[in-house]
């Protein structure tokens, strides 16, 4: 049958009344994103109100440690004559004072006057927490009354899924960011919430050096040896003595001494990482704190600064702090995993024990290195080595070996 043709009206009427539908959509559509956002606006507003009142209750404990803090420095003072003895006798024994050798002393003297600080011991997060963008829509609590210490000349890895609050908490131990409650202790240094201004962050950053993703970017001195050597004079150095030091910071980054003059912009990416991470150790502070240093670099790159970085725990007892997403990264060099999750540590352990742990990878959705992911594999054909120490193929090799015996 035909279909019955409409008349004008009728068309006119089914065209109102389509109209009318879609606008009672559109209504309800939008009531629903209203009522949405009003939920979500009372959950940021309630989150807010938690994050203040935790603020608020740690105050009577800034107060402590402010007051810890200032008896130390009045005490450390006492001995301070020892320590001007021993820079008046290095100026006596240079033989030309020129004007940097005069500077340079007058800086020797105000330290010697200061108060000392050891920063090279266990570094200690006690309730730190951090908020982005508070009191805002987009406020983030990135590190929630988080606890852990990592200790001095290990190389330590933080791992967790993006926004676990991993480079936030990298970015407390040298004063980058401060904490909004309890402190950060590197060494015997606190670094409280309620500390205004870090007196001593140029000793701080001295020892403390933090590697940013793509360090290379940093570069901007028209020679190599003036790009290594601009960091540790700004932070109190001689000049004479960094300079001298340039040729070893070269080889010990794997560079010819003779690209010293060479402008750093005519080198290749990988090699502007290593002149940059150069400016780094110049400093020769003991902790190098890296913030996935491998990006963006070639698999042969990536393996020649593994072996760079533990080399320089090992032979240069530099304290490693790594954030990295590379797993085989970790697995390969690492003493201790840090395991973050929603701005809280949720687990601890050596490389063995986090990624013999399958639950654990899952819940933090991070997949396991190359070699577990085979381990793994094997367990469901009856082999189990997860629970066994290895880190390359040929201890795992000998790990199965072992274990069909």
């Amino acid at each position: 049958m035909s279909k019955i043709s409409q008349t004008p009206a009728e068309k006119r009427a089914e065209l109102v009344i389509a109209k009318k539908v879609e606008k009672a959509k559109q209504k309800a559509h939008m009531k629903e994103l209203a009522e949405i956002q009003r939920k979500e606006t009372k959950k940021r507003k309630k989150r807010h109100s938690e994050i203040v009142k935790i603020i608020k209750a740690d105050k009577p404990n800034q107060k402590v440690f402010k007051k810890e803090f200032e008896a130390f420095k009045a005490e450390s003072k006492k001995n301070s004559a020892q320590r001007v003895e021993k820079a008046k006798e290095w100026y006596l024994n240079i033989d030309e004072k020129t004007p940097s050798v005069n500077k340079h002393y007058k800086k020797m003297l105000k330290k010697a006057q200061s108060a000392e600080f050891d920063f090279t011991g266990d570094i200690h997060f006690e309730n730190v927490s951090y908020t982005y963008a508070k009191g805002t829509p987009f406020e983030f609590r990135a590190l929630d009354g988080t606890d852990i210490t990592i200790k001095k000349g290990k190389i330590t890895a933080v791992i967790g899924m993006t926004g676990s609050g991993k480079s936030t908490l990298i970015q407390l131990t040298n004063g980058l960011m401060v904490t909004e409650t309890g402190r950060t202790i590197v060494g015997n240094y606190p670094i409280f919430a309620s500390m205004k201004k870090i007196n001593e962050v140029k000793d701080l950053r001295r020892e403390i050096g933090l590697v940013f993703q793509f360090p290379e970017y940093q570069l901007f001195q028209d020679t190599i040896e003036k790009d290594i050597a601009f960091g540790p004079i700004n932070l109190g150095a001689e000049k004479e003595d960094t300079f001298k030091r340039i040729p070893e910071l070269l080889r010990m980054v794997d560079l010819p001494e003779d690209y010293a003059k060479r402008s750093p912009f005519d080198l290749s990416g990988g090699q502007k990482r290593r002149v940059a991470i150069a400016g780094i150790v110049a400093m020769d502070g003991n902790t190098l704190v890296l913030d996935e240093p491998t990006g963006g670099l070639d698999p042969q790159g990536e393996e020649d600064f593994m072996n760079l970085f533990y080399n320089l725990n090992k032979e240069k007892q530099k304290r490693i702090i790594i954030v990295t997403h590379n797993m085989d990264h970790v697995l390969q060099i690492a003493d201790e995993v840090i395991v973050m999750h929603k701005g809280r540590i949720i687990a601890v352990g050596d490389p063995f024990e986090i990624f013999g742990n399958e639950e654990l990878l899952k819940k933090i959705e991070i997949e396991p290195p190359k070699l577990y992911k085979l381990a793994y594999k094997l367990k469901e054909k009856g082999i189990d080595i997860t629970k066994h120490k290895f880190r390359n193929v040929k201890e795992m090799a000998q790990v199965i070996k072992e274990n069909k015996k």
